[in-house]
């Protein structure tokens, strides 16, 4: 499958930069200081005709639950500690 769409080239050099960069965005964004825009080129690009993002998708949503459980886990530890914490005082009235 081909696709054609635009891209915007801008040269950019920031102040941790010993050389200038050209980058290519599909979006156009502000001119600043430090980015200015070169030209706006169309290109066309080859996407195989079996790709399917399907997998990605799903690898990208296995390492989100990965780290919702950890986040979980920690939490669990946490409160499990601070019980923990409190069952080891000894209480006086």
């Amino acid at each position: 499958m081909k696709v054609k769409t635009a891209l915007y080239v801008y040269h950019s050099q920031y102040s941790w930069q010993d050389q200038p960069e050209i980058t290519a965005f599909t979006y156009r964004v502000d001119d600043n200081e430090h980015r200015t825009l070169v030209c706006e080129q169309e290109v066309e690009l080859h996407i195989p005709d079996e790709y399917d993002p399907r997998a990605q998708k799903i690898a990208a949503l296995e390492k989100q639950k990965q780290k919702v459980m950890a986040d979980y886990q920690k939490t669990v530890a946490e409160i499990n500690d601070r019980i923990s914490n409190l069952q080891a005082l000894e209480y006086t009235a």
